[in-house]
């Protein structure tokens, strides 16, 4: 993998993590426990991507 690719890779991923982190901050909002749980676990995916790259 090139390093351009690497950095888009790291780049796309970073603004799907801010995306999620935006889901969560509205779930906390409006007190919604459970969907706040579904969106950690989908930030902690996102963020555990870099490593098994």
């Amino acid at each position: 993998m090139t390093i351009l690719e690497y950095t888009s890779v790291l780049m796309s991923l970073l603004i799907v993590l801010l995306g999620a982190m935006t889901q969560m901050s509205v779930a906390l909002d409006e007190a919604d426990i459970e969907r706040f749980f579904v969106w950690i676990g989908i930030a902690s995916v996102i963020a555990s991507l870099p490593v098994i790259l």
